[in-house]
This record gives C-alpha cells, structure tokens and sequence, in this order.
C-alpha cells in the first residue's frame, strides 16, 4: 500500500516520506520500492519515526504495522494512562513524531478493528484519538479490500479510491498470456534475455528439451546460472530410461539439476524479475492445451523464489554414506522437508532405510552452522 501511495503522489510531482515503528518493517517497504526506483535510488525516503525527527515530507505515509489478525502492537497499545509501561509512553511520542512530519496529507495504515477496539477500550489512546476524527472534515477512510474489488463489482471508492486501485493494479504487470502455440517463442526470448540467473520448475523432463537445451547452454556461456527441479526418479514417467537419459543431458549443461517428490509446480523466474507461472510443463509439453502467464516485477519474483525455498533447495547435500549426490526432495507427514539418497547402490538401502536429513529453512545457504 505504501508503494501505490508513493507511486500515485509520484505521478502527481509530490514527495512522500513512508514512516514506521519498526526498523524491520522500513527494510521490507524499501525493498518493495526497488521495483520502482527513480534515477538510481528508492522512489521515496523510508525510516523509522525517530530517524525523521525534525524532517517533513508534502505527504506521509504513516505505516502503523497493526493488523486485524495479529496481536496489538506497540502503536495499539500506546498510552499515558497511569498505568502505562515506558514502553506504552514511548509509542505516545513515536505516534506523535509520525503524525507531525506531514505538510499537506497524512496516510494511515492501519487495522480498523484495531482502531474501533483503541475507541471503545481506551479513548484517549492515539487510535481512540484517530477513531474520533472519522466523518470530520477532510478525513476519509478507505477500506484497503475495496482496491483489490474486481471493477464489474462496482464497489463505490470515490474518485481517489479510484485513481489508487489503477495505481495499484499496475504493480505485479501481467505482461503476456501464453498456450501451447505461443509458450516457446515467449519461453526462449525469457531464456536469451537472462543475464544473472534463471530457475526453472518443471516436474518431467521429455524430448522437448533437445530443442531448449541449446538455448540453457548458451545461457550458461554468458554467465547466467541456471538452476532446476524435476520429479525424482521414482515418478512414473520420469523414471523411462529415455527421460532419465534427457535428465542427464539437461545436467551435463545446466549448473544444478534438483529431483523433488511429487512436485508439480510450472515455474519460470529470470534474473528474479520476471516471472511465467501456469500449467504447462517448460521441457516436456507435446500436445496438451496449456497456459503461461508471465508477470514482470522483482518484488514477486523474490516472493516466489522465496515461497519456493529456492536458494536453499539449490544445494542438495552429497550422502554421506556413498558419497554421491543422488539426492532428492520430500515432504514429510508432519510437513518437514528433508534430503534423501535414492542411490540404488548405498550402503544404507533404500526405501524407509535410505539416508535422510532434515532441511533448515532458516539457515542461510552457506551460512556457518553454529
């Protein structure tokens, strides 16, 4: 929502300063702004309340991090009553440093049934505060679902409300629509326009890759890395001795080859900007009616690759057993991801016997283990 006020203030020659509470919450908004920078830098300055002390801005988004799901957070619980903590008092002055950094208009984002709750438990609260100025003049609310409301709907937002849904919509651009007949030219043009990365979810791997595999290899030539995940060798189709051998050929000229159980993700990222989502298979579509979708933004890129565990799914472990890198993805019962050998020659078996070792999503690729 920052971004969409920062983007519609932008068009209009305005500056804006986006403030919050939380230094975590400033880091996450100026990512999502990278999409958007304006000669060189971020499209709008972003930071704590403590860091704009003594600044102002023509408008100010006021990102208050109090959400209608969540426990009530340090601006939910300011207050001066006498019962207050230091902590509750000191969300009275960040609140107040927030709301006077402001030339000409101020945003809030904020949960309303936070702000109705502030009304009804503690009035002199800051939100009891904002809760008494709704209906007075020159202050409106706008329900944040009435932006995203398809537009045969016709929910009523008023002509800012408006100006900000179209402002908004433009933010993850949908770019092209692609089926069966269409995909590859889109396909290969996405591949020759990679520069730094590209990652690929294709759960089988047919004869289609002959005709990719030229194009990955001439990708990697140029620096690109190119990272993908197949069906492990268990899956019916994929264990055919023709498409195991296209496996290999695909690893012969890729960086990284990764097998996962029962995946079926379609997926496409280059260089962790643009995305191509959808049903059809990238190196093994022959004759089935198929769609692609493909989105351009980096913020939804990385929210992909991050939903996907991608950078670190791209380091399978060799088994310590065999010593070889025979190594799958799966999902345990209790919805763990872990490592498993399907080396049909290690020492340890297989089936319920094979090597496994839980995967630590929380650990950085590389990081040191402590």
């Amino acid at each position: 929502m920052s971004r969409a006020l920062i983007d519609l203030h932008g068009g209009d020659g305005e500056t804006t300063g986006v403030v919050t509470p939380y230094g975590d919450q400033a880091e996450a908004t100026l990512e999502a702004l990278r999409d958007i920078e304006r000669d060189g830098g971020p499209s709008a300055e972003v930071g704590t309340a403590h860091r704009f002390q003594g600044r102002e801005f023509p408008i100010v988004v006021f990102d208050t991090v109090e959400g209608e799901h969540s426990r009530p957070l340090w601006m939910a619980k300011a207050s001066r009553a006498p019962e207050a903590s230091d902590w509750m008092r000191s969300g009275i002055r960040l609140f107040n440093v927030a709301m006077t950094r402001v030339q000409t208009r101020v945003y809030v984002i904020a949960s309303g049934t936070r702000i109705q709750e502030a009304a009804r438990k503690a009035p002199n609260s800051p939100f009891g505060h904002l809760h008494a100025l709704i209906g007075s003049s020159g202050v409106r609310v706008l329900p944040a679902k009435s932006l995203i409301t398809p537009p045969e709907l016709n929910v009523p937002r008023g002509e800012f409300g408006d100006r900000l849904a179209e402002v908004l919509s433009r933010h993850v651009e949908v770019s092209d629509v692609d089926d069966e007949t269409t995909f590859y030219a889109s396909f290969v043009a996405a591949i020759r326009s990679a520069r730094t990365s590209l990652w690929l979810w294709t759960p089988w791997v047919a004869r289609r890759v002959r005709m990719i595999l030229p194009e990955l290899r001439a990708a990697v030539d140029r620096g690109v890395r190119v990272t993908v995940f197949v069906r492990d060798p268990s899956d019916q189709l994929q264990k055919k001795p023709a498409n195991l051998s296209l496996v290999e050929d695909l690893r012969a000229v890729v960086h990284t080859v990764v097998p996962m159980h029962v995946m079926h993700q379609k997926i496409v990222v280059v260089d962790e900007k643009t995305v191509m989502l959808g049903s059809l298979n990238a190196l093994s579509q022959s004759w089935t009616r198929e769609v692609m979708v493909t989105m351009r933004g980096a913020y939804f890129a990385r929210k992909i690759l991050t939903h996907e565990h991608a950078e670190v799914f791209a380091r399978p472990p060799k088994c310590p057993r065999c010593g070889q890198d025979d190594i799958e993805i799966r999902r345990g019962a209790k919805e763990n991801w872990y490592w498993r050998c399907y080396n049909s020659q290690c020492p340890t078996g297989g089936g319920n016997k094979a090597w496994k070792k839980d995967i630590d999503l929380w650990r950085r690729p590389g990081s040191a283990k402590r």
